[in-house]
């Protein structure tokens, strides 16, 4: 069975992200002090340290929503006006929303091929659901886990190791497939499946897993290892 994760895998969530960011940035520029390049840094830099600590149990999914707002905009702001804010920023983000054109190619092809495949991804279940529904990929997926359901996050070996049980196979028979090499490729390869590195930005390899930089690699790297 072949799992893969969802943001910047399949889903280009960084332009999705940055996209959603400069639109907000226009909608609210009065309310604030940054420039759009630095509005964009801070965004990113906020959404990193708050979905860390939703990863690590310490917020709840929309708590780190709120607070990313209210670092923004100050923490005058009530639950409520923060939710609405985010809100307006999340119907911008979403409206850019696409797979990366290599995606619908590769997930038709393995199906032709009669792979079965999956997702492993950290965030929201309902979040994760939705994005495979509006780019038109979820019926691709026999079994979709996040980490919000299993209660632990990648690179854990459990979270791993759950999704292959929840979908009757064998971890040494897996492939996973992730963008980011410690948390998905090495993090994958320590729960027992293959882990494989999609490193879409650059030409580095790595002497412990195997690495593609298109997912159009991925059919002949699955006969290479299969070999």
């Amino acid at each position: 069975m072949i799992f893969f994760d969802i943001d910047a895998t399949l889903l280009d969530h960084e332009r999705a992200e940055q996209m959603g960011a400069i639109d907000f940035h226009r909608t609210f520029k009065s309310d604030m002090e940054y420039s759009e390049n630095e509005f964009i840094e801070r965004w990113n830099s906020l959404s990193e340290k708050y979905f860390e600590k939703f990863l690590a149990n310490e917020l709840s999914f929309q708590d780190q929503r709120r607070m990313r707002i209210k670092d923004l905009f100050g923490h005058h702001l009530n639950d409520e006006q923060a939710d609405r804010k985010f809100n307006h920023y999340l119907s911008l983000y979403k409206s850019n929303w696409l797979t990366f054109e290599d995606v619908i190619p590769c997930l038709q092809q393995l199906k032709k091929q009669e792979f079965r495949l999956g997702i492993i991804s950290n965030g929201d279940y309902n979040q994760q659901l939705e994005k495979l529904g509006l780019i038109k990929i979820h019926h691709f997926f026999d079994c979709i886990v996040t980490s919000s359901e299993m209660g632990v996050a990648k690179p854990n070996p459990t979270i791993f190791q759950k999704a292959c049980g929840k979908a009757y196979v064998q971890v040494h028979e897996s492939y996973y497939i992730g963008d980011r090499l410690e948390t998905d490729a090495i993090g994958s390869e320590k729960a027992g499946m293959t882990g494989i590195w999609l490193n879409r930005k650059n030409n580095i390899t790595h002497t412990d897993v195997a690495v593609i930089h298109s997912l159009d690699e991925l059919t002949m790297l699955l006969k290479d290892l299969k070999a």
